[in-house]
């Protein structure tokens, strides 16, 4: 019998994020102003987008702090993945949402976990690290439901850069948000 945490392939690239794409940190910047500091590890954030943070919300299978919208959105996609898959919503995990620094593999740019706006989901005792070519079975299951609500899975990032874990809200999503907060 299949585990969640069973490494899988990830699916073609033509088979997810249809319409959807990575945002970008100058829509980041312009939309929300820089998140705080530029820095290798956690750092806490700043300026008018620490007024659109919520902190600690319980939003179903664990609680996060976030982008108020991402916070919001993510406590609808549990509710539905509650009804429709429990045992997904029984076993998923995360390891962080919000966290002010630089990418790793991009120490000039900010990541998108800087805006509250991304996180990364895994399923038994140890994620998929970035770069390997797999996911967790429990990924592949959650990714529709992303997508539905305006989520880019990383899944679909190129060469070492691709993510399984990683989930953040899509350019087009971002783009409709309003610039002060919700």
């Amino acid at each position: 019998m299949s585990q969640l945490n069973d490494r899988i392939p990830i699916p073609p690239k033509d088979t997810m994020n249809t319409g959807l794409s990575p945002a970008k940190q100058s829509t980041m910047l312009a939309k929300f102003g820089k998140p705080g500091a530029l820095t290798k590890n956690c750092s806490p954030p700043a300026g008018k987008f620490k007024l659109r943070v919520k902190s600690n919300v319980d939003i179903g299978p664990f609680k996060v702090s976030g982008l108020d919208f991402a916070v919001e959105s993510l406590r609808q996609i549990f509710a539905e993945v509650q009804q429709q898959l429990p045992e997904v919503f029984a076993q998923v995990k995360n390891d962080g949402m919000l966290c002010v620094r630089h990418r790793r593999k991009a120490p000039t740019l900010f990541s998108n976990h800087s805006f509250g706006c991304a996180i990364d989901i895994f399923f038994g005792t140890e994620a998929v690290g970035q770069g390997t070519h797999l996911t967790h079975r429990g990924n592949f299951l959650l990714f529709p439901f992303f997508n539905r609500h305006g989520w880019y899975w990383g899944a679909e990032f190129s060469g070492d850069f691709v993510d399984s874990m990683h989930f953040e809200l899509a350019e087009e999503t971002i783009l409709k948000l309003p610039n002060g907060p919700l």
